[in-house]
Formats: structure tokens, sequence, C-alpha cells
């Protein structure tokens, strides 16, 4: 049987390095920015816009959809094996009858 302590440890690892990776990303540096550079403004541009017919589907949207059903379905699925595992590895034990 493997003790709880490394899975927690794991766990919260990857929760704390899930909530500083962003922040970090997202840092900007302190101080007067050295690199910047006096840019002319682009000239005006039009914008155009093409508008084609919908077809009511969104191949994009189902294939999002889809991606996501098979990822929750693998987690149940990952979680269902580890739970049977346990099971398995810990069988209760009938008390031995006295005669």
């Amino acid at each position: 049987m493997l003790p709880n302590q490394p899975i927690k440890k794991a766990a919260a690892l990857a929760l704390t390095l899930g909530a500083i990776a962003p922040a970090a990303a997202a840092a900007k540096p302190i101080g007067p920015d050295t690199n910047s550079f006096t840019a002319t403004p682009a000239p005006a541009t039009q914008i155009v816009r093409v508008a084609t017919p919908s077809s009511g589907f969104d191949w994009g949207d189902a294939g999002i959809g889809a991606a996501g059903g098979v990822a929750v379905s693998m987690l149940g699925i990952g979680v269902a094996l580890t739970i049977t595992q346990r099971r398995l590895r810990h069988p209760q034990r009938s008390a031995a009858p006295t005669t």
C-alpha cells in the first residue's frame, strides 16, 4: 500500500504551480521601459467584413464538445480503475471460525 503523503504532496505542488503560472505569465516589468521607441501612427485602414450564410451547424463547436466528452470519459475511467484497484489490494479478511 502506498501512503497518501506523496499523493498529497503531488496534488499540492500541481495546484500551486497552476495558481502561479498564470500570474507569472501576466507579470509586467517594474520601472522605466528602456526598450521603448516612438512609433509613427499607422494610416487609417478600412475594415471590410464578409458575411457568409450560416449552415446552422458549427463543426468547430462540435469538435470542442467531442473532445470535452472524451476527456471527461477518460477521467471517469481512470477514477473507476483507481477505486477498483484499491479494493483488490485490500480484500476484507473474514474471521476464522472457532471450533
